[in-house]
């Protein structure tokens, strides 16, 4: 019996040291394998930053005729706020209707070139008309002024991320002294719990029958949101408190409360979440934390509790309650005074509307996209935080879209053959806007609906281009006179009827749409009916020299030389245009730069986005 009860004692010995050794090495194991984890964030890349695609910025300048109610929309979309007394902090604006004068401060924007300092300024207006621009803070007379560009939108992986990073020295004192006072008032004292509130969080939920508080330390909230999930199980919290214990030994306390600081969300634009103080800053107050009020030093603390329900955006009253208590819990612990209390007690959170980010030229920004690739992977596009500065010009983009929604149900109203049975086979068509000056794109369209198809008109589709050909073959009718040819004018007789163009041993029989002709008519006329056997018979009757070029201004590759002579690409162009009519084999986007210049602009060769 008792040779059975040590076989059993030293069977469970060993067992008992089997397992506890187990669970050393196992223990150890996941020890280290938390300290890496840990490591490899702090002195990794942190966050990923999105970038950013920006607008043309706004020009105002003496002279301009300006659409009051478009200026007010830039304001609101670039987060100015209308004020009834003169601006006095960056990102206000006060309109005098009776003077005619606009009192703007403008916001600090960094530009690719220069970091400008916003100043405050004054423009006056007669009627629509600017006829003076002053800078308010030296006196001077300005002649222009620009309006910083809007973000249009984001290039990110899954989730939009939105935060700039700062030092813990450029954080207010007043502003850490308040998330501490609120969040962790022991946070200098503790090595990563506080065992102080572990037991008040206890008692808490033991009360409740389930975990409704936690005890976390700012430095466990930390490694939540690093690492965790916002998962309430008491295995999490455990994990979440060994890695706060290791970032406590490895790290400084002001080295945690600096990654605290950007790392915290404090809100939603969209799709675009707002991460870390100063990008909450310029969310909710369009300022930057230097020159935030005790006020609303207080609500952007407090709002690190439930920031999308305490939101002033969502609730001015639940955000001013809150507000109120973190003023109390500042008051009572001596951060801030009395007087300073009641100052911050009798300021009024204002209600603003929320401007979300929501792409308004998504076919311009594929297009972007699509060049960008060229020179950049996605990763680079994704989590290095580039800013890209476009042509775009929002308010046209905006223009584009209403005319071609318009024009298309215009037509479908006037013409019942244009009309489609379902919404997946309607009438369809493109724009794109181009500064002539430049080559520069200032807004595309690609279609109806861009939620429907995100198929690209302007550049994927491939039509015929021989109506959008005609205005070259009339120009160079025009300069043939010029030139010694043959004499057009816009009052000039031209012959619209069937004929066939015999060329090169080859036949070509121009026909009009359904088959209509016109017999004698203008040459203004034909052009303004598109007349194709009117056209092709100009196109005959002049020189090809001048027609070679003026479709050389098309930038095709047609050389003309000094002499007026042209080389064989010459006699082929009208052969290439004659051969697209009919099989239709070029995107209207490349037409861009011959219509560019017809209106007055400069030779460019390709289009400009940025």
């Amino acid at each position: 019996m008792k040779k059975s009860n040590l076989r059993i004692f030293s069977i469970s010995l060993v067992a008992f040291l089997l397992i506890t050794s187990s669970g050393l090495v196992f223990g150890s194991w996941y020890l280290k394998s938390l300290e890496k984890t840990v490591t490899e964030k702090f002195e990794g890349q942190k966050w990923r930053f999105p970038s950013k695609i920006y607008s043309d910025s706004y020009l105002l300048y003496v002279g301009m005729s300006l659409q009051v109610g478009d200026l007010w929309d830039q304001f609101r979309r670039l987060g100015y706020r209308e004020m009834q007394s003169a601006p006095r902090t960056k990102g206000e604006y006060r309109y005098q209707r009776s003077s005619g004068l606009l009192d703007i401060y403008l916001h600090d924007f960094v530009y690719p070139t220069e970091s400008f300092k916003g100043v405050p300024v004054r423009i006056s207006l007669q009627g629509p008309m600017v006829t003076r621009i002053e800078n308010q803070a030296t006196g001077q007379e300005m002649f222009s002024l620009e309006l910083e560009p809007e973000l249009v939108t984001g290039l990110y992986d899954r989730i939009w991320q939105e935060r700039r990073v700062v030092k813990l020295s450029e954080v207010p004192p007043l502003l850490i002294k308040a998330i501490l006072a609120i969040e962790d008032e022991r946070f200098y004292h503790h090595h990563g719990i506080d065992p102080v509130s572990i037991v008040r969080a206890t008692w808490v939920n033991l009360r409740s029958g389930g975990v409704v508080q936690g005890g976390s330390t700012l430095t466990q909230q930390l490694m939540k949101n690093f690492f965790l999930t916002d998962e309430r199980k008491y295995s999490r919290k455990i994990k979440e408190a060994i890695m706060a214990l290791i970032a406590e030994r490895k790290y400084s306390k002001d080295e945690i409360l600096e990654n605290y600081l950007n790392e915290i969300y404090l809100g939603q634009r969209g799709s675009q979440g707002i991460f870390g103080v100063w990008e909450a800053s310029q969310f909710y107050f369009s300022k930057p934390m230097s020159d935030l009020t005790v006020g609303e030093t207080a609500l952007l603390a407090g709002l690190i509790r439930a920031p999308n329900k305490l939101s002033p955006y969502r609730s001015v009253d639940a955000a001013t309650k809150r507000r109120n208590v973190v003023l109390a819990k500042l008051v009572d612990d001596r951060i801030i005074t009395r007087k300073q209390y009641e100052a911050a007690m009798r300021e009024k959170l204002p209600h603003r509307e929320l401007i979300k980010v929501t792409n308004d030229a998504p076919f311009y920004v594929d297009y972007l996209r699509r060049e960008l690739a060229e020179n950049y992977s996605n990763d680079a596009l994704t989590r290095e935080g580039l800013r890209i500065f476009t042509s775009l010009d929002l308010r046209l983009q905006r223009i584009a879209e209403r005319s071609l929604s318009e024009g298309l149900k215009k037509l479908e109203q006037s013409y019942s053959n244009l009309r489609r049975k379902g919404d997946d086979d309607s009438l369809e068509g493109a724009i794109i806007v181009i500064r002539p000056q430049t080559g520069e794109i200032k807004a595309m369209v690609g279609g109806r609906s861009y939620q429907k198809s995100q198929f690209n008109r302007v550049f994927q589709a491939k039509r015929q281009p021989g109506s959008v050909f005609k205005p070259f073959v009339y120009l160079a009718a025009l300069m043939a006179g010029a030139d010694g040819g043959k004499k057009f004018t816009p009052v000039t007789m031209v012959e619209d009827s069937p004929f066939t163009w015999n060329y090169e041993g080859q036949e070509w029989q121009p026909g009009n749409y359904n088959d209509e002709y016109f017999g004698t008519v203008t040459l203004r006329r034909a052009l303004e009916k598109s007349l194709n056997s009117a056209t092709a018979r100009v196109a005959r009757d002049v020189r090809n020299e001048f027609v070679s070029r003026a479709r050389a201004r098309d930038d095709y590759g047609v050389v003309v030389h000094d002499d007026g002579s042209t080389d064989e690409a010459a006699t082929e162009a009208l052969r290439v245009e004659r051969r697209a009519a009919r099989t239709g084999d070029e995107p209207f986007f490349d037409r861009g730069p011959g219509y560019a210049q017809l209106s007055g602009g400069e030779t460019f060769n390709e289009f400009d986005l940025l």
